[in-house]
């Protein structure tokens, strides 16, 4: 399911759970490098479509990077 405002909840305690820095962009969802936002699935300019992130995905793994730019919000 993809609710953006679910998602950086889950994220959030996914990482207060288990200890883990919180690297996913807590305000809007939006990348920090292309703009869009990460819990949504995205079409491009291509034609092609990148899926988002799912509630159920921000519940269960840390997030480190954009699904649609591939920016690693590590580095």
């Amino acid at each position: 399911m993809y609710d953006t405002i679910k998602a950086i909840k889950a994220q959030r305690d996914y990482c207060k759970a288990n200890g883990l820095p919180n690297f996913a962009p807590a305000l809007n969802g939006e990348c920090y490098h292309c703009g869009k936002n990460i819990y949504e699935p995205c079409k491009h300019l291509d034609g092609s479509v990148t899926d988002g992130i799912t509630v159920e995905r921000a519940g269960k793994t840390l997030i480190t990077g954009c699904p649609h730019c591939r920016y690693s919000f590590v580095d």
